[in-house]
């Protein structure tokens, strides 16, 4: 955590670590509507914006956003210097996944997910109140930063030859077919007239790529590869 020394507080590299896993965790808490009953698993829909676990779902995944930014912005100023391009495009879609879902989560509308695309486009598709174009765009720009750190983050790890690298760009393959379906399938939505829409399948593949971007988080957070310093007559051989 951040400590006083001579009248500066100064951040450490745990710090950014912390904030990444718990991001993670907090990202990770739709999975309560399992264990509840009259979840809205079986409709599609994460959670009914007016009921409880809704709003909690809400204020969780705005926390989870700040975290994210935190997370990215000491990544970014106490983070490995090795591979600087890769990484810096890591942290910094980090920072611009989060940004994006915590500016979604606070416009108006029935999504308590802010990264919710398939629920923006449903919402738009059949006019409930409050859905507005701008919280499906902001959605999809969460959506791709998350995709672009992900693949940043593997590729990173794949030219410094970290065999961490594996289930990184392992989790990067899953949310990159799930990123071009949640895309499609809400795309074929909008131009539909709502009939028809396959409400279940876009909440199943939201939870999916909620999933990825947990594990993207975790693994940015508990890999020592992001954070781990290399001497700097190194760095001018970094790609």
């Amino acid at each position: 955590m951040p400590y006083a020394k001579s009248d500066h507080v100064h951040w450490d590299q745990r710090d950014g670590r912390v904030a990444a896993v718990a991001a993670s965790i907090v990202f990770s808490f739709w999975v309560v509507e399992v264990i509840l009953p009259g979840g809205g698993a079986a409709r599609g829909v994460l959670a009914e914006s007016d009921s409880a676990l809704g709003r909690f779902l809400d204020d969780a995944h705005r926390v989870a956003s700040i975290l994210a930014v935190l997370a990215a912005a000491l990544g970014l100023s106490l983070g490995a210097r090795w591979s600087r391009r890769w990484l810096a495009v890591s942290w910094a879609s980090m920072a611009v996944f989060g940004a994006a879902s915590f500016t979604a989560s606070l416009l108006p509308g029935p999504c308590v997910v802010s990264t919710d695309v398939a629920c923006a486009a449903e919402s738009l598709v059949e006019g409930l109140a409050g859905a507005t174009v701008a919280q499906a765009v902001v959605a999809v720009v969460a959506m791709l930063a998350s995709l672009l750190g992900v693949v940043s983050l593997a590729v990173s790890l794949r030219l410094h030859q970290k065999r961490s690298w594996l289930p990184v760009a392992a989790v990067a393959a899953v949310q990159t077919v799930v990123v071009v379906a949640v895309l499609v399938l809400a795309g074929r939505v909008l131009v539909a007239d709502g009939s028809g829409a396959p409400g279940v399948t876009l909440g199943l593949l939201e939870r999916v790529h909620l999933v990825t971007v947990a594990l993207w988080l975790l693994s940015a957070g508990v890999l020592p590869g992001p954070w781990k310093r290399t001497p700097r007559s190194s760095l001018s051989a970094s790609p």
